[in-house]
């Protein structure tokens, strides 16, 4: 990677793709920070005013959390990284997941001037396969009824997201039914011009 270059990488897939793993190693790898939206959300939740009350109550709902709300805890961090410049790069694990968040995130990585570094990556794993994954690993969300909302939402919503990642050449596809390893290493044959 050029000196002082910045790197924005978005880690797209179903559920049970392995989006948090694959970003865990290629954080170790790139030194790059990790942004959670879930684990932003979670502790948003704790906190005792009115609006940490609602998100609380939309989680435990197992509702979707709008859009403006994510992003105002994204924008902090990007904020952050920007003023500071001592980061090299973030990766988005598993984030945006919908058309509207994408095009909101290129207008800030253009007022960044971050657009032209930024590559998303999509785990590609069948609806069988994930399914199968979901169940082995038994979270209590992981039944049959939650697991078709989930897989109905990223045919949805987050397929057209990707279809737009595609168009603008920023879409990196990875056979995600792969071992831990080789999504890997076919992730950083995939990234590497834009890592050097």
């Amino acid at each position: 990677m050029s000196a002082g270059a910045f790197c924005v990488i978005s880690i797209i897939g179903r559920s049970g793709s392995g989006k948090g793993t694959q970003a865990q190693i290629l954080q170790e790898k790139t030194g790059f920070e990790v942004i959670r939206t879930g684990d932003l959300l979670r502790k948003r939740a704790q906190e005792t005013d009115a609006v940490g009350h609602t998100l609380k109550e939309t989680l435990k709902r197992g509702l979707l959390v709008p859009t403006p709300i994510v992003f105002s805890l994204w924008m902090p961090i990007l904020i952050r990284m920007k003023n500071e410049g001592l980061v090299k790069g973030v990766i988005f694990d598993g984030n945006p997941r919908k058309l509207y968040e994408a095009q909101m995130l290129d207008e800030v990585f253009e007022m960044f001037d971050w657009k032209e570094r930024f590559r998303a990556c999509h785990l590609r794993i069948s609806d069988e396969e994930a399914e199968r994954r979901l169940l082995a690993r038994g979270r209590h969300d992981d039944n049959p009824g939650d697991i078709m909302e989930r897989l109905g939402y990223f045919r949805t919503e987050v397929v057209p997201m990707l279809e737009y990642y595609k168009k603008s050449g920023v879409l990196v596809e990875v056979n995600g039914e792969q071992s831990v390893e080789e999504v890997h290493e076919e992730i950083m044959r995939g990234f590497r011009d834009f890592l050097e």
